[in-house]
């Protein structure tokens, strides 16, 4: 009888027993929501923007898992999760809108830092496009290589979206950029000097004025704009792409510069047939040159043993040939002007008549803006 009472007494406890367990509350599945949502906002870097309120997440976390670990220690039917579970619920609420903070505000300095990035992409390809108007461009080229080695490895950053790092790159690049706009301008000042301007408006008018009042033809060259420009009579009748020599934006001054001289001259022979298809040859140095020279050369601007040169031609050969001081055009251009010209035919050669639509006005705009 003892042992029947035993054994009733244990299989009742343990019926007690599987009651209440079955009864013992479950730990609430937010816990493992706000586990997942912290592995979220580590992956987001909510540490870096946003290190203050992930801080405030993470300790408020760690103190509702704290809460969980101490109900989990009572007895089933003493364990209550109830307001652990109110305070997990606020806590997935703040971390959703952390979260989405973090990530708006990773949206917004990705379109910042992209449109950067595109915009001195922008201004590269400008220069680059510019640097086809002269030839004097080895330094720009250089700084515009730098400049893109260093927008290359921006973007690899924004990819990664490491923006602080990206911005140093930007910075470098930006640096760069200016560099190869102040060797632009190295050449291109005098350019922007409005004595030099209105000298070379002067020529170019008394010239046109000259081929109307005597009913002649006549032969402008602007450099900066790579055209020939043949008159009649004062009136234009034909416009040609021209090339120019290494230096050919820099005003002649001596032997070997490869640079185009600049003046008033006229053609003194014409010869049908040279190493460059057809040729003009014009009569530089004139007296103005020769004064120039003996300044430059008073001044020791010019080596020793160097004379002043000669032998410029408005010569065929292609516009796209480097000369060594000539004026080169295309071969059929050169059959038309070699038709109409003459030996007398003035020829006038400036640097610019307008820094309106060149080069000049969208250097003149990135310094505005830069």
């Amino acid at each position: 009888m003892k042992t029947l009472s035993r054994t009733r007494g244990a299989l009742l406890l343990g019926s007690l027993f599987f009651v209440c367990s079955c009864k013992t509350p479950l730990a609430p599945p937010e816990a493992q929501q706000a586990e997942v949502l912290d592995q979220a906002l580590w992956r987001s870097g909510a540490s870096f923007y946003a290190q203050e309120n992930y801080v405030q997440f993470k300790q408020s976390l760690k103190s509702a898992k704290e809460k969980i670990t101490r109900e989990k220690a009572k007895f089933g039917w003493f364990r209550d999760y109830e307001p652990v579970r109110a305070e997990f619920r606020e806590l997935l609420q703040n971390g959703e809108d952390l979260l989405a903070k973090v990530e708006g505000l990773k949206s917004s300095k990705s379109k910042y830092y992209s449109e950067q990035t595109a915009a001195l992409s922008a201004r590269i390809e400008r220069l680059k496009q510019m640097t086809d108007y002269f030839n004097e461009n080895g330094p720009v080229r250089k700084s515009l290589a730098q400049a893109e080695i260093k927008l290359s490895e921006a973007g690899l950053l924004l990819q990664k979206e490491q923006f602080e790092s990206m911005g140093n790159y930007l910075s470098d690049s930006m640096t760069f950029i200016r560099q190869a706009e102040q060797a632009m301008m190295d050449v291109l000042s005098r350019y922007m000097d409005r004595k030099e301007l209105e000298k070379w408006r002067r020529w170019a008018d008394e010239t046109i004025v000259e081929s109307k009042a005597k009913e002649t033809i006549a032969i402008l060259v602007n450099k900066l704009e790579r055209k020939l420009t043949l008159y009649k009579k004062g009136v234009a009748v034909g416009s040609y792409d021209i090339g120019l020599g290494k230096y050919g934006l820099s005003d002649k001054l001596y032997s070997g510069d490869e640079a185009t001289p600049e003046g008033r001259y006229h053609i003194i022979r014409k010869i049908p047939s040279s190493p460059f298809y057809k040729a003009l040859l014009i009569n530089y140095p004139n007296e103005e040159d020769q004064k120039a020279f003996a300044l430059a050369k008073n001044k020791g601007l010019v080596p020793a043993e160097t004379g002043i040169g000669g032998y410029i031609e408005i010569h065929g050969g292609g516009k796209d040939n480097l000369t060594k001081g000539c004026i080169g055009l295309n071969d059929r251009d050169m059959d038309e002007i070699y038709r109409q010209a003459e030996v007398g035919t003035a020829v006038t050669i400036v640097g610019a008549v307008s820094v309106e639509k060149t080069i000049l006005a969208d250097i003149k705009k990135f310094e505005k803006n830069g």
